[in-house]
């Protein structure tokens, strides 16, 4: 009997790797050039812009670019300039190879994963390949998250879409309604029209939705205190991050994290 095919993850990712890495590190131009991989260069300081695909693409740090496998690029460094790129193959449909960029918040997970993509090609012995593969696999579906986000936020009134980045950017920030709508170039009842028309609620309602979602994935570091938790979400007042939590999840921090933690008894 033929057993079936898991559905844990795609088939075609069997087929993905990791080819090469490295780092950029100076003041000059990178001459035109061509890889048969696709490439992922990730700016962590200074400003470039990189010809590809009959684009000009330009970003500072926390930018990432999207270069195509088998198109011509040259990057212009505008000023002194850091990167950490991977070049790698993928099968047709697992991830959009279209030259363009993204930006990273500097918390982002995939910054991270990126920089271990690169050290392990640059380590002597460099990792398995099971471990680098399911990383980049790891790494490129978080990208198309990335990706579909900022999809969703184009469709937005401009204002209001760069309202919600400059937020999720900075979700600890002493955010107020008046720091957000300068942030929007707009006034604060225009910024709360916005928000109410489109998300159904107020900016700083909206604010506390997206750092109570944070704190939900931050208590699942176990190592983390429910203080530390407060604090990375921009409350300074555990007790009322406490109250807020429970006002919104039915129980405190703790006892969510517990019941998420302990492993379901086995009868």
């Amino acid at each position: 009997m033929k057993r079936p095919t898991p559905r844990s993850s795609l088939p075609a990712a069997k087929e993905l790797r990791l080819c090469w890495g490295g780092r950029f590190d100076a003041a000059t131009d990178a001459h035109e050039h061509c890889h048969a991989e696709t490439e992922l260069v990730l700016v962590t300081a200074g400003r470039c812009r990189i010809e590809v695909a009959g684009l000009s693409l330009e970003g500072g740090a926390d930018t990432l670019f999207v270069l195509p496998a088998g198109a011509a690029q040259y990057q212009t460094t505008l000023e002194p300039t850091r990167t950490t790129f991977i070049g790698f193959r993928v099968p047709a449909g697992l991830f959009d190879e279209s030259a363009r960029i993204l930006t990273l918040a500097p918390d982002e997970p995939a910054r991270l994963w990126l920089e271990q993509l690169c050290d392990s090609q640059l380590a002597r012995p460099a990792l398995g390949t099971e471990i680098t593969r399911r990383l980049l696999e790891a790494l490129l579906r978080r990208l198309a998250e990335i990706d579909a986000a900022h999809g969703r936020r184009s469709q937005l009134h401009p204002a209001l879409a760069e309202a919600i980045a400059r937020i999720e950017q900075d979700l600890s920030g002493p955010w107020t309604l008046g720091a957000i709508a300068t942030a929007a170039g707009v006034s604060e009842s225009h910024m709360g029209a916005l928000f109410a028309a489109h998300c159904g609620c107020g900016p700083l309602q909206y604010l506390q939705q997206r750092r109570l979602q944070h704190a939900c994935w931050l208590l699942d570091n176990p190592y983390l205190r429910i203080h530390e938790v407060a604090a990375a979400c921009g409350y300074e007042d555990v007790n009322y991050f406490v109250r807020l939590f429970r006002r919104r999840f039915g129980q405190p921090p703790g006892r969510w994290r517990a019941a998420r933690l302990t492993p379901p008894r086995a009868f």
